[in-house]
């Protein structure tokens, strides 16, 4: 169930949070605020989690709602704000800094050609998803010693869905709801101090 848990929370932090912002204002959404639902379906688990994003992605906030057999219900996110990114344990009541370089992610909003080559990004063309056009490509990433092979459906620059092929297992992550230009509380990136 650990192993479980720890590919839910790297899966949302490679796939929904393909650009933790650097210092600069960059644009990593063509939207300025969303509230996003998604599911992910990781070898016949669900995992539900929420996203808010503000001021075009230079914040973030990812809560995920985990049941873990023998534990109960856990939840957990990450908040990013400020060029900094927090892992969160709302229900232990633990935060941590960690080190997310936005150079080693793709900005899907502003893809560069050294992006497209270093993550091998192919552009498959447009197609709906939740009834918005969206683009779609393929990429490989790392995380932790292994490679991640996707395919994403990007809407403004977020991915709205993917399909994820990690050592093996395949795990799907798709918006359920996604509310563009919605009002989002600025203590959604309040970061908790426990």
């Amino acid at each position: 169930m650990k192993t479980k848990a720890l590919l839910a929370g790297l899966l949302m932090m490679v796939t929904f949070s393909m650009a933790a912002q650097d210092n600069e204002p960059v644009k990593k959404y063509g939207f300025k605020s969303a509230i996003v639902k998604i599911s992910t379906d990781m070898m016949g688990q669900k995992v539900e989690s929420t996203a808010y994003i503000d001021e075009y992605g230079a914040k973030e906030c990812q809560k995920v709602k985990l049941n873990v057999p023998g534990m109960g219900s856990m939840e957990s996110g990450t908040i990013s704000k400020d060029g900094k990114t927090w892992s969160v344990n709302y229900t232990m009541k633990q935060v941590q800094e960690v080190d997310v370089n936005a150079a080693d992610q793709p900005n899907f909003y502003n893809l560069t050609d050294e992006a497209k080559e270093k993550y091998k990004i192919q552009s498959l063309g447009s197609e709906k998803f939740l009834d918005l056009d969206c683009e779609v490509y393929t990429l490989e990433t790392e995380a932790q010693g292994m490679t991640a092979k996707l395919k994403v459906w990007c809407y403004k620059g977020l991915a709205l869905k993917s399909v994820t092929d990690i050592g093996g297992m395949a795990i799907t992550a798709a918006a359920t709801e996604f509310k563009e230009d919605a009002m989002v509380l600025p203590q959604m990136f309040d970061v908790p101090k426990y």
